[in-house]
């Protein structure tokens, strides 16, 4: 069992086995691919979004320069961990291979169990007080309706596509993958 540091600085290369295992045994149809396409873009949406609103964030170790509580931050602490969530439920449908459910259900919490953890414990540490009021009024997972009433943070359009250029990469090439086994 890796620890959460180990997993924090894993989180990208973790879920690789399960996707490799879907793209092996899925069944893809034109069906499970426009409905999990949907669910991917709407995830991918939700990062996008997010990643907007941080300057940097695939590192190794948890850094921030200010503690970002507007836009999807205003709703939920975790929206990049909401969009993987949803880009590998999406997943889970275009491989239209009911065990990738349960897999990526268990994958999913064993793996952020330990990284939100982890990065909060970094965030309490840097914020203090501002990060507990924080806390206290946003959702770690579920979305509040109401934003947070003390957002702060701006939308860097750059920034949103510097820190998802590669994470469309990957996307990409994964469907590209399912692709080959559906027309092949």
């Amino acid at each position: 069992m890796l620890d959460r540091a180990a997993l924090f600085r894993l989180r990208g290369l973790v879920p690789l086995p399960l996707v490799l295992l879907m793209i092996v045994w899925s069944e893809p149809t034109r069906a499970s691919f426009l409905y999990g396409g949907g669910i991917i873009l709407l995830g991918v949406a939700v990062r996008f979004w997010a990643a907007g609103y941080i300057k940097r964030y695939r590192v190794y170790e948890v850094q921030a320069d200010a503690l970002v509580t507007a836009g999807p931050y205003a709703h939920v602490r975790n929206p990049l961990y909401w969009g993987n969530f949803l880009i590998g439920l999406g997943f889970c449908v275009v491989a239209n291979w009911w065990p990738a459910y349960p897999l990526f259900i268990a994958m999913y919490v064993y793996v952020y169990a330990a990284v939100v953890t982890h990065e909060e414990s970094h965030l309490a540490e840097l914020f203090g007080r501002a990060y507990q009021q924080y806390c206290a009024q946003v959702p770690r997972f579920w979305p509040r309706l109401v934003p947070y009433p003390h957002a702060r943070g701006r939308f860097s359009w750059v920034d949103a596509i510097r820190g998802e250029a590669v994470t469309w990469c990957v996307h990409a090439l994964v469907a590209a993958l399912f692709a080959v086994k559906l027309f092949v």
